[in-house]
């Protein structure tokens, strides 16, 4: 059997036609690969975040739990900052700083990017709660809310208002 120029140009054509569907049944294979690591990328990420907001946090209350000094001027801070001395005015201002930058690497990591709002909810605005519902918590935020940035701030002061505590109110 004799092929002609137009047969040759066919059968060409079928084969160029198989090869783009072997082509394109390869690509989706990689896309499905692609898009499996990159979601298995997301949820290590996530678990990053998290885990570095927690370690942070461990590490605030190792400094106050492993010094009864520490442990005291806290409790009293809470208490009434206005009453410490000058040292221990500016080592609990310190510690709740600390602690608020911790409640802002949970918020930023979680609640703005999405990874996991469920941590912000949980973890976060129960520190919002403990820490700055507080009396001291309170007079720490009314003086140095403006450190942070808006959103966080307005965040911060919806949970307290949903506390009853007023954020504009100086404590």
């Amino acid at each position: 059997m004799e092929w002609t120029i137009q047969d040759l140009g066919a059968a060409g054509e079928f084969v160029g036609a198989i090869g783009v569907i072997v082509t394109l049944i390869y690509l989706a294979y990689q896309i499905r690969q692609n898009t499996t690591q990159l979601q298995q990328n997301i949820i290590t990420a996530q678990a990053a975040a998290v885990n570095a907001s927690n370690i942070t946090l461990r590490e605030n209350r190792q400094s106050i739990f492993e010094s009864s000094e520490m442990a005291d001027i806290f409790i009293r801070g809470n208490e009434g900052p206005l009453n410490l001395d000058e040292i221990e005015l500016l080592r609990y201002r310190l510690v709740m700083q600390n602690v608020t930058e911790a409640m802002l690497d949970i918020y930023t990591q979680t609640a703005v990017t999405g990874f996991s709002p469920e941590t912000w909810a949980t973890q976060g605005v129960t520190l919002v709660e403990r820490i700055l519902g507080a009396t001291g918590g309170s007079w720490f935020w009314d003086s140095y809310a403006d450190n942070y940035p808006k959103s966080f701030r307005s965040e911060v002061d919806q949970i307290l208002q949903n506390l009853g505590a007023d954020p504009d109110d100086t404590h």
